[in-house]
């Protein structure tokens, strides 16, 4: 039986012996080259163009994110996420196709990126709509500021932001699971 291990630089083919320092070699080849020595690559979407150059420009300023991709709508949303390998979905939810619909499919589909939800409008059936539906942060717009790349960092690490006024609401109505919107 012949093993295959596919790597950066092409395939190594591993027979009864494996050479154990070339394994680690091509391991650490994809490693490095898949974090981007700690930059996290990131899908800006959302269609104010406004808006999404002022999100794109603020993350290549932080020097922590590189925007592999922008659009303007959900549509092939999910196959451009997968061609760039992002970590990271920044998601309009008013946009044409985002919204929940966007970030279940996100949440459901390889390479299962961080969503973190964007938008002017921060009610809470809208906020509570999108983290039931997976995504790790909601940042209302009219308040995205200085923490903007902070922000997502900490959602990058784990942790869960609703930054939005009416947090325990929104932290109500997930617990109690009313679907009101998307």
């Amino acid at each position: 039986m012949e093993l295959r291990w596919q790597v950066v630089d092409g395939p190594v083919e591993h027979r009864d012996r494996c050479d154990v320092s070339a394994v680690r070699r091509a391991l650490w080849a994809r490693f490095v080259s898949a974090s981007h020595e700690g930059v996290t690559r990131v899908v800006v979407a959302d269609d104010d163009e406004t808006m999404r150059r002022a999100m794109v420009d603020v993350l290549e300023a932080h020097g922590g994110f590189r925007v592999v991709a922008e659009c303007v709508s959900g549509v092939g949303l999910p196959e451009l996420v997968a061609e760039t390998d992002a970590q990271l979905v920044v998601l309009d939810v008013r946009m044409p196709s985002g919204g929940p619909s966007a970030a279940r499919t996100l949440r459901d589909r390889p390479p299962h990126p961080v969503v973190v939800a964007v938008s002017a409008s921060d009610d809470v059936p809208t906020v509570a709509a999108m983290v039931r539906a997976g995504a790790t942060g909601f940042l209302a717009k009219g308040d995205l500021g200085a923490t903007f790349a902070e922000d997502l960092v900490r959602c990058m690490r784990g942790q869960v932001m609703i930054a939005v006024a009416q947090g325990a609401q929104v932290l109500r109505a997930v617990r109690e699971g009313h679907e009101p919107f998307g």
